[in-house]
């Protein structure tokens, strides 16, 4: 096997450990969510959300404040990703 295949085969093996990995956080993440009963835990689901909605809220002022958008654009924006799946809900679908 050539050097080059070699460190590709490394690189590729990296890459499936670290997706192995992220898959194992995930199951981990979902797990936290449920109760003891099965059932989601809606106050940590609650929290989930709020964290995802102040990300978001933080990531559109950054944009403006830096000039990438003004607030109209980025309304603008989301209108259109709305209608991305058909119908304007103002949400996407999570799949």
């Amino acid at each position: 096997m050539g050097l080059i295949n070699w460190i590709f085969d490394i690189y590729q093996h990296n890459q499936i450990d670290k997706a192995r990995q992220e898959a194992a956080e995930a199951r981990m993440e979902a797990a936290r969510m449920a109760s003891g009963s099965g059932q989601i835990d809606t106050r940590r689901l609650e929290d989930a959300l709020g964290e995802l909605a102040l990300a978001a809220k933080t990531l559109q002022r950054v944009m403006v404040e830096k000039g990438l958008c003004t607030s109209e654009e980025f309304a603008t924006t989301l209108r259109r990703v709305d209608q991305e799946d058909g119908r304007i809900d103002g949400k996407t679908p999570l799949g």
